[in-house]
């Protein structure tokens, strides 16, 4: 494909609607079909990246995906929008696991509860990208009894109620029963005859964890990371839970940033308005000059190619700037003279 970015295969702007990529889809897959392209592997391939793109863009919640991260193969608050950074970090998190989610396929002991961590940042921060230092207080399992909560030289044994099973079947008359926690082992499995004095039983002490977290470029308000095994850990020898990493953004007094592109509103003085010229506009990188067109109308919007975030993946977002005219609060005699020339001139 000539490109990499979804919408540019289909042609249209990051805020076409569903009837617009519609519409450009069916144009382009009429136009690249093999009936019209008998034996044209170029043609092929590209038939191929527009599907590609419209499975994506059509599905809302795919776009959203796509247009936050960059790609749709993942779904819900996750590592793989960062790559491997993260999984390094967490690497020596005892009970660190994989990343995603499942279900425990047997009963045993409860899992440890999940830990929701605010990371404040700047405007600046997020746009650039950044490192923050987080700390956290989160259980482990107990180094005395190892997680099981025995004392040493025991160990806990299998629940004679549920047989270790952690559920009960209970009866509600007739041919009718519900399956509940046992209240023997408290759905565990395992009963403790001798509870570890270090942590009477519960298997767990307390941990200060301080950890750098590196922030990418493009990390918008609101978004969150899910950890898998970085949370604490459950009792008895129960499975960490997930550690949750949202990121709160500050606002900007100038900038407001949608995905990778940022918008801000300029006023340009009303000569450059009708005669055209060149301005000077700030954007997070500086000062950059921006040529404005004769006869501009207040509430056009300029583009500025790749003066947005640029992402780690290699993509540059754009800057928008919407223009409104600056009209002079006080005018001078002879500047009143020639305006009213003007508008005699235009009527």
């Amino acid at each position: 494909m000539a490109s990499d970015d979804y919408y540019e295969r289909l042609g249209v702007g990051r805020n076409a609607t569903p009837e617009e990529i519609k519409k450009a889809y069916r144009a382009l897959a009429k136009k690249y079909h093999p009936d019209r392209n008998p034996g044209n592997k170029q043609a092929e391939d590209t038939l191929k990246g527009i599907n590609e793109a419209y499975e994506v863009l059509s599905d809302p919640e795919k776009r959203t995906n796509y247009d936050r991260w960059g790609t749709a193969d993942f779904q819900g608050i996750n590592m793989d929008g960062f790559g491997d950074i993260f999984s390094e970090i967490f690497r020596g998190f005892p009970g660190f696991g994989d990343f995603g989610f499942g279900r425990r396929g047997r009963a045993g002991p409860p899992p440890g509860q999940t830990l929701r961590v605010t990371i404040p940042l700047s405007f600046e921060d997020a746009f650039f990208g950044a490192e923050k230092e987080i700390a956290f207080n989160r259980h482990i399992h107990c180094e005395s009894c190892r997680g099981t909560g025995a004392s040493a030289g025991s160990s806990p044994r299998t629940c004679p109620t549920c047989r270790g099973r952690g559920q009960v079947m209970r009866s509600m008359g007739g041919f009718m029963s519900v399956s509940q926690t046992c209240p023997s082992c408290g759905g565990a499995g395992e009963v403790i005859d001798t509870p570890c004095k270090e942590c009477r039983g519960k298997g767990l002490q307390k941990e200060r964890r301080e950890i750098k977290v590196p922030i990418p470029p493009g990390v918008e308000d609101g978004q969150a990371l899910r950890i898998r095994g970085g949370g604490s850990a459950g009792s008895r020898g129960g499975p960490h839970g997930d550690l949750i990493l949202v990121f709160a953004v500050e606002p900007h007094e100038t900038f407001i940033r949608k995905g990778l592109h940022v918008y801000m509103e300029m006023e340009i003085p009303f000569s450059i308005a009708v005669f055209g010229g060149e301005i000077e506009v700030p954007t997070m990188r500086g000062l950059s000059k921006m040529k404005v067109g004769k006869t501009t109308q207040g509430g056009t919007i300029f583009r500025m190619k790749g003066k947005g975030v640029h992402s780690d993946d290699g993509r540059k977002g754009d800057q928008l700037v919407r223009v409104a005219i600056q009209i002079p609060k006080k005018l001078t005699k002879e500047q009143k003279k020639y305006l009213e020339e003007f508008d005699s001139v235009f009527g």
